[in-house]
């Protein structure tokens, strides 16, 4: 569950991090990563739907790293974030990459 505050996931980190925040991608681009660290990217789209004014917009600003909106305000149609998320599954001796498209 630690892995990435562990050395070996400093690169892979600092990929997705720009002046110490997340970078924000868009629909097709991905993070580059030197060719000795390539590793697999697996795409996952999060739709998330509910009520008004619950908090969706709020979550997807909070995984993806970005400014929480200030006050309410609807969202009108969908929108769509792409959120990288490098991690190391247990069963596995390489990291993978998620990718995950938040549709809100």
């Amino acid at each position: 569950p630690g892995w990435l505050l562990t050395p070996p996931a400093r690169p892979y980190l600092d990929s997705l991090l720009h002046r110490n925040q997340r970078r924000v991608f868009g629909l097709l681009e991905r993070p580059s990563l030197p060719p000795a660290l390539a590793v697999p990217t697996v795409p996952y789209k999060v739709f998330l739907s509910g009520r008004s004014g619950v908090g969706k917009t709020a979550l997807v600003a909070a995984l993806a790293g970005t400014p929480e909106p200030p006050g309410h305000h609807e969202t009108l149609g969908i929108e769509a974030t792409t959120v990288f998320w490098p991690a190391k599954p247990r069963a596995s001796a390489r990291p993978v990459l998620f990718q995950l498209r938040l549709w809100d």
